[in-house]
């Protein structure tokens, strides 16, 4: 069985500053958020508990992006949640349709800022997966869809209890990898290329760009946390991931090995 990790909001600022990672998680859940969260809710109903973890989803995603943008307006965004308690209404909202032709649970939509998520089992997932989008485009604009999809499928695999964090690697996207890996399917440095306008073109499936997407942002966070922060600067900087990387790597290959090395060294039994 994979390790899971355990994240306590009060202890993990001082533990990252005394590992020089304070950039992460600047949170502390006794301080009150200015956010201005509106939850519509449309046939269904959120208990208390469930709205209190929907705020809380919200402040833990506002404190990591602040750090890794260093900035304080996160703190006062404004974000509407629509969340739906039937599929059909779920399907009569811009995209919801499509949403779900891809198996996906929730979307957030770009031009109005809102996030629509059908409440399911999942729906603290689809939330977290969501309210990363709505706050990495209010930070960059037109991010690569790897850094996207990324970091929202890694914030997905986030579990909130209480006042703690829990985080489980993804066991079946780590496996895909190694496959796609040991069948020499894709080279890092090449899908990172693809963006928001050609990432459709590539050959590989939906789940499969969704998994190597969530594979790089796994790599970074477990090579060393303040690539995140490194990698956000560069792109609002003009660079390229492609950039990015060869500059922390020494070269794309650099990049490539370290990459394709950490996978082939992963044993999650």
């Amino acid at each position: 069985m994979p390790a899971t990790i355990c994240f306590n909001l009060k202890k993990i600022v001082r533990l990252l500053q005394l590992a020089g990672l304070c950039f992460l998680l600047m949170f502390n859940v006794e301080t009150t958020s200015a956010q201005t969260f509106k939850i519509i809710k449309i046939h269904c109903q959120l208990s208390r508990e469930d709205t209190a973890t929907i705020y809380k989803i919200a402040r833990y995603e506002a404190s990591f992006y602040n750090a890794v943008f260093d900035t304080q307006k996160n703190d006062s965004v404004a974000i509407n949640i629509h969340v739906f308690g039937r599929k059909a209404d779920f399907k009569q909202t811009p995209d919801g349709e499509n949403s779900l032709h891809f198996f996906a649970d929730g979307y957030y939509l770009e031009r109005t800022g809102e996030i629509f998520v059908l409440k399911t089992e999942h729906v603290n997932s689809a939330l977290l997966h969501e309210i990363s989008h709505a706050f990495l485009h209010l930070n960059l604009k037109n991010p690569p869809q790897w850094f996207d999809e990324g970091l929202a499928t890694y914030f997905g695999s986030l579990i909130v209890d209480n006042n703690q964090i829990f985080y489980t690697p993804v066991v079946g996207r780590i496996e895909r990898v190694k496959e796609m890996i040991v069948g020499k399917q894709f080279i890092p440095d090449d899908f990172l290329r693809y963006n928001n306008q050609n990432w459709s073109l590539n050959h590989q499936s939906i789940t499969d760009k969704y998994t190597i997407a969530y594979s790089i942002i796994y790599f970074m966070v477990k090579t060393n946390l303040n690539l995140i922060k490194h990698m956000a600067d560069g792109l609002k900087n003009g660079q390229t991931a492609n950039q990015v990387f060869a500059e922390i790597f020494g070269s794309a290959q650099g990049f490539n090995n370290r990459y394709t090395n950490f996978y082939q060294q992963q044993n999650l039994d």
